[in-house]
């Protein structure tokens, strides 16, 4: 059984020291859960926060390697940075959770999700994981989870620039200025390394990454009449990766909003617009004569309103309705015949008008959400959703928590508008989940426990006669998480997860899932010095025609230099023992099924750099 491995056995250890720990304060958090501030502790579901300052503690190069240290996550790569990685949420795939970045939907249209590679690590202030299903507040895709990316909006003024393996170079700032009403915010980045080979037995060369961003967040507090606030952020790159009909691709994103805020008594208005742009260029990087390129486009128009009506201290009331309207047609699809659409789909619009209601109600005793939604898609029709959770605290040390909710995403495009199987009679996937959590603040540390169980209905497969509704999956799990003190005064991060993720018409497990990760992080702090250290195991899993991948432990530590008051050092040292490891299958054998190409994961990497406050 896996209790007697050493990871679980230091686990145990791990829970039982910290409750001879000093006294700590908990720290008071907000998050936007439910799409407005509440602490942390009136959120009835299972959330992470990682702010700035855990970013740059942890010396991550991007995004996928930050969220991978969290409980209910795993993420598969399929090369190195820039290249794709694979967003498993309790074991659903990366189409079924939804991210989110300053409130603003992102992401491909025609895949139906977003490219975590392609999200700047500098660009991001903050970050909150909510697990479980969110349909009733955000609309289509939140199934399993939501990913809400805030953008840089902190006071900071910082310069760095850092260097390492592979040619990796990396520079960026941020710059943050008030003045009365006003208050600005800037951050820029260029990053770039020539990468590694990132498979075997294929393409035998490095593969690279370059990526530019900036962006900008500016507001002005008209005191009576609100808050204005404007935030943007641009972002293109080009990657190299190893494939069959294309490796090379250049990616440009960016989003545009305009928001505007106003409290007023016992209520408290929010209206935003965004304008939001994904574009994906694929070719090879040495295109022979006649050959045609991919690019997919999604541009993407979003209005939302919220009310908050703070009825009483006890009881919350928030509405409101939201509105996006998709378009692909700007597309080119390298394979469609003369006479078919050049995008490739043969509907390039669509769009999906929601509007829910919800109540949150707080009482020594006891507190509760309930929230209903319905969503009215241009080619689906009404779709219905909504979430009930119950809290119950116990002598403030404990809450217990419960909630049953519904979600469902719309067919996108390329399922069910596709040149090559648009199926008119295609339906939402949709899905239930039940959860039963305990969050608990003993003196030393914060834990957190969760079970539940998802069923997904609906989902959407390509058959002989094209995209269908016909497949059924169900997910189950458990997950533990801690923040503990020790005596030494080294503070301890870490979560185990367990998910059973099956394909109910088969009854076999569900490709590329691990069954049990664990992520176990350290940080001390002495003098003018910090460091750390972050293990990851990931339990062995079965990829395309049930191959089988092994198990894999990772360690990475890094360390900060306080040099002088706004002069800092870093250090980072990725997979310290070299470890070999494969992450995904890259190729096989059409008729036998035998793998003939790995993706593997990064050999031993080595960063330092250099950080300026000003």
């Amino acid at each position: 059984m896996y209790s007697k491995t050493p990871v679980a056995l230091s686990l145990a250890a791990l829970f039982s020291a910290s409750v001879a720990a000093q006294s700590q304060t908990i720290e008071h958090i907000t998050v936007t859960a439910n799409k407005f501030e509440q602490p942390l502790e009136q959120v009835l579901a299972s959330v992470n926060v990682i702010t700035r300052d855990d970013i740059e503690r942890t010396g991550v190069r991007d995004l996928p390697a930050l969220l991978s240290n969290y409980a209910g996550i795993d993420i598969v790569r399929s090369g190195g940075q820039g290249q794709t990685s694979s967003l498993f949420i309790r074991g659903a795939a990366s189409r079924h959770s939804l991210v989110v970045v300053d409130g603003v939907r992102v992401g491909s249209a025609s895949l139906g999700y977003k490219a975590l590679e392609t999200l700047p690590l500098n660009s991001i202030e903050r970050v909150e994981i909510i697990r479980g299903a969110r349909a009733a507040w955000y609309g289509s895709d939140a199934l399993a989870g939501v990913i809400n990316i805030i953008t840089r909006n902190g006071d900071s003024k910082t310069l760095s620039v850092s260097s390492g393996s592979d040619n990796y170079v990396n520079v960026q700032g941020a710059y943050a200025l008030t003045q009365g009403a006003f208050k600005g915010a800037i951050n820029l980045g260029y990053e770039q390394t020539d990468g590694y080979n990132v498979t075997t037995g294929q393409d035998p060369d490095r593969d690279g990454y370059e990526n530019q961003n900036i962006g900008a967040r500016l507001s002005y507090d008209f005191d009576t009449l609100g808050k204005l606030e404007f935030v943007g952020q641009y972002s293109d790159a080009e990657v190299e990766y190893d494939g069959t009909s294309s490796d090379f691709s250049k990616f440009e994103n960016y989003h545009l909003q305009l928001g505007w805020q106003k409290a007023h008594g016992r209520y408290a208005h929010t209206l935003k617009t965004a304008l939001v742009k994904d574009d994906n260029f694929n070719t090879l990087k040495n295109p022979y004569p006649g050959y045609k390129a991919n690019q997919y486009i999604t541009e993407r128009d979003e209005l939302g309103y919220q009310l908050n009506i703070a009825l009483n201290d006890a009881l919350t009331i928030s509405s409101g309705l939201d509105y996006y309207y998709e378009d692909v047609g700007d597309s080119i699809n390298a394979y469609a015949l003369e006479g078919q659409p050049q995008s490739g789909f043969v509907n390039e619009t669509q769009s999906n008008k929601g509007v829910y209601v919800g109540a949150y109600y707080l009482h020594d005793a006891f507190s509760t959400n309930a929230v209903v939604r319905n969503d009215d898609h241009s080619e689906f029709g009404g779709e219905s959703t909504y979430n009930l959770a119950l809290g119950v605290p116990f002598a403030d040390i404990a809450t217990l928590r419960a909630s049953y909710g519904t979600g469902f995403k719309a067919p996108t495009f390329n399922d069910a508008s596709s040149i090559w199987g648009a199926n008119p009679d295609l339906q939402p996937e949709e899905s239930t989940n039940a959860e039963l959590g305990l969050r608990l603040n003993i003196a030393g540390g914060q834990y957190d426990v969760a079970v539940y169980k998802n069923t997904f209905d609906n989902l959407i497969d390509w058959g002989f006669n094209g995209p269908e509704n016909i497949n059924k999956a169900s997910f189950e799990g458990v997950e533990l998480s801690a923040e503990v003190e020790d005596w030494f005064g080294i503070n301890h991060t870490l979560n185990f997860s367990y998910v059973d993720a099956q394909d109910d018409n088969t009854g076999e497990d569900l490709v590329l899932r691990a069954k049990r990760t664990f992520n176990w992080g350290l940080g001390k702090e002495f003098d003018k010095w910090y460091v750390g250290a972050q293990l990851q195991y990931r339990s062995d899993r079965v990829s395309y025609y049930r191959t089988h991948l092994p198990s894999y432990t990772l360690l990475n530590v890094n360390a900060r230099y306080q040099l002088v008051d706004n002069i800092s050092f870093d250090f980072a040292i990725e997979n310290l023992t070299d470890k070999e490891y494969v992450t995904n299958v890259a190729a096989t054998d059409w008729s036998t099924g035998a793998i003939t190409s790995e993706y593997i994961g990064a050999e031993r990497k080595v960063y330092a750099g250099v950080s300026l406050s000003l």
